[in-house]
């Protein structure tokens, strides 16, 4: 019996939250919850707070638990949860003084979340526009220049993802669906180490496109080109690219017998 006590002592005071944790009273429990939260035993800390969060809703402390829970989450590397759980907070307490750094911390969990530009993009398109709604609504934070720095990583690798789908169908000869994509890249897109290429390509995808084309599609889909590739002449007359492209243009004229049209602007004119 004496060592039964010294088990449960000894056990006790390993986890002085247990019989807090098992309490029917509400304070004890939350007391239970942010005590293992202080100590990082995390794994204790969370279902607890699952559970206050449903007690304590319309409450002012249940932003105070989604806060914590969300961190405890995060912790863990549970980082779907996370973010679910700061965005509840931003959601259904938008007053609260952690609605802040909640909808800055939603966001970075999509950063967090977010793949490679090979792979799906939804946490990235998820995490632009978090950052896009915490730099519009905080401008004056001291998150901003982060957030700011890494809304344009973000953008960036969907641009990326943009110029390399069109590189893949340009290699697969797909060509009037790389001539979309890189048209899609230019219009969006603000990379100016990407542009000239993608200008470049999509000037030749139509070409190309043109002469595969059956003959009552070959006129216009050169025509088409021919204004891709006048737009590339104004914007890069020292390209390197632009021989290249111009012996493109004349073998496509002379394979379409298209009348000869003299494009100004050119490297050596």
């Amino acid at each position: 019996m004496r060592y039964l006590l010294l088990v449960s002592l000894l056990i006790l005071s390993c986890d002085p939250y247990r019989k807090l944790a098992k309490s029917k009273k509400l304070a004890d429990r939350d007391s239970a919850a942010f005590g293992y939260f202080r100590r990082k035993q995390y794994e204790s800390a969370t279902p607890l707070f699952e559970e206050l969060v449903g007690l304590y809703r319309g409450n002012p402390r249940a932003a105070e638990v989604l806060y914590h829970l969300a961190i405890a989450r995060m912790r863990l590397k549970d980082y779907y949860a996370a973010e679910r759980y700061f965005g509840q907070l931003v959601d259904e307490y938008p007053l609260s003084p952690r609605a802040e750094e909640a909808l800055f911390m939603q966001a970075e969990m999509n950063y967090t979340l977010s793949n490679d530009y090979d792979f799906d993009q939804k946490e990235t398109k998820k995490a632009i526009e978090k950052f896009q709604a915490y730099m519009t609504l905080y401008p004056e934070s001291p998150r901003f220049p982060e957030a700011e720095k890494k809304l344009k990583e973000l953008e960036r690798k969907l641009e990326l993802k943009a110029f390399h789908a069109a590189e893949t169908f340009y290699r697969i000869e797909r060509y009037r669906a790389a001539q979309v994509l890189y048209s899609d890249f230019l219009t969006y897109g603000t990379q100016s180490d990407l542009r000239e290429e993608a200008a470049f390509k999509r000037a030749m995808a139509g070409f190309l496109m043109a002469e595969q084309s059956i003959k009552e599609k070959q006129l216009p889909r050169f025509t088409e080109a021919e204004e891709f590739y006048r737009t590339f002449v104004q914007e890069y007359p020292q390209s390197k690219y632009l021989p290249i492209l111009r012996s493109q243009y004349e073998h496509t004229q002379r394979a379409l017998r298209v009348p000869r049209r003299e494009v100004g602007g050119t490297a050596g004119d």
